[in-house]
C-alpha cells in the first residue's frame, strides 16, 4: 500500500474511531459478555462456576421459555399484521393531501413521542375492570357480556398488551411511508392516470413496488423491535398471570436481576438474539425475492 493509500486508511479509522469504540462498547462487548456467562452458573455476588451446556439444556426443557417464546411470536405477528397495514394506509390516505392532513400527522405520531411508562400506567387504567373506561363503554352500550378484567385473565392478557403496542407504534410507520411515498415522482403517477390506470391500480401496481425497500426495512424492525418488547409488558401485566403474557425479553429480565440467576438470564439473552437473527435472515431473504419479483 503506498503512502497515499495509508494516509486515506488512518483518516478513515480517524473519523470513524469515536464511532465504532462507541459501538464495540454499547453493542459488540455486551453481547459477547452474555454470551460467556450463558456458561456460567453466576448469581452475579459469588465467584462464577463453569457448566458447560447445562445453561442451554435447561433451556430446551423450560416450559415458560417455550410459552415466553409463543407469546414473542404472537405479539411479532400482532404487531406486523396491524402496524405495517395501517400505517401504509394511512400514509396513502394523507398523501392526498387532505385538509388538516399535517394537523392528523401530529396526532397520528404523538403515542410515539409518549413515555412508555406513561403509556403502561394509562393503559392500565383503561383496562381496569372496576372503574376503566373500556368496560364502562361497553356497558354503556349494553354489552356487558363483553366486559372483562382485560390484563387479570389469561384469554385477554397478551391480546390486551398487543393492542396497545400496535397502537402505539402506527404513527411511527406513517411517518416512515409518507417519506417513502412523497419519493415517487408526481410525474409517474400522473403518467399512470393518463393511461387510465385506477387509484387501486396504482397504489398496488407503482406506489407499493417502488417503496418495496421501505416496506422491507419496516418489516424487519417492527421484527425485531417486537422481538425485544419489554417495558410495555413489564409495567401492564408483569408477564401475568400464570405467564400467559410473559415474553423472551420480560422472562430474561426475571431470571437474571429477579431470581438473580445471570448465568441463566444470559443463556435466554443468547437464545433470544439467534433467534432474532434467524428470524431476521429469512424474512429478508423472502421479502428480497419478493422484491425482485417487482424489477
Amino acid at each position: 500500500m503506498n503512502e497515499t493509500g495509508v494516509g486515506r486508511l488512518g483518516s478513515r479509522l480517524f473519523f470513524m474511531g469515536p464511532a465504532l469504540l462507541i459501538f464495540l462498547a454499547v453493542i459488540i462487548v455486551p453481547i459477547s459478555m452474555s454470551i460467556y456467562y450463558s456458561f456460567f452458573q453466576w448469581d452475579g455476588v459469588s465467584a462464577k462456576i463453569f457448566n458447560g451446556g447445562d445453561n442451554f439444556n435447561r433451556l430446551l426443557h423450560d416450559p415458560v421459555l417455550w410459552t415466553s417464546l409463543k407469546n414473542s411470536v404472537y405479539l411479532t405477528l400482532g404487531a406486523l399484521l396491524i402496524q405495517l397495514p395501517v400505517g401504509l394506509f394511512f400514509a396513502i390516505v394523507l398523501g392526498y393531501k387532505l385538509r388538516g392532513s399535517n394537523f392528523l400527522k401530529t396526532i397520528y405520531f404523538t403515542p410515539v413521542m409518549l413515555s412508555t411508562a406513561v403509556l403502561g400506567i394509562l393503559w392500565g387504567q383503561i383496562y381496569d375492570p372496576n372503574f376503566g373506561l373500556l368496560n364502562n363503554l361497553l356497558m354503556q352500550l349494553g354489552l356487558d357480556s363483553f366486559a372483562h378484567a382485560w390484563l387479570g385473565e389469561e384469554a385477554t392478557a397478551l391480546g390486551s398488551v398487543i393492542a396497545v403496542v400496535a397502537w402505539q407504534f402506527i404513527g411511527f410507520y406513517i411517518i416512515v411511508y409518507i417519506g417513502a411515498l412523497q419519493g415517487i415522482s408526481e410525474e409517474v403517477l400522473e403518467s399512470a392516470r393518463v393511461e387510465g390506470a385506477g387509484e387501486w391500480r396504482i397504489i398496488f401496481s407503482i406506489q407499493i413496488p417502488l417503496i418495496w425497500p421501505t416496506i422491507t426495512f419496516t418489516v424487519l424492525n417492527c421484527v425485531i423491535n417486537s422481538l425485544k418488547y419489554f417495558d410495555l409488558i413489564y409495567i401492564m401485566t408483569g408477564g401475568g398471570p400464570n405467564n400467559s403474557s410473559e415474553v423472551l425479553a420480560s422472562y430474561m429480565m426475571k431470571n437474571a436481576f429477579r431470581m438473580m440467576d445471570f448465568g441463566y438470564g444470559s443463556t435466554i439473552s443468547t437464545f433470544l438474539l439467534l433467534f432474532g437473527l434467524c428470524l431476521a435472515f429469512i424474512i429478508s431473504k423472502l421479502l428480497g425475492r419478493t422484491g425482485a419479483r417487482f424489477q
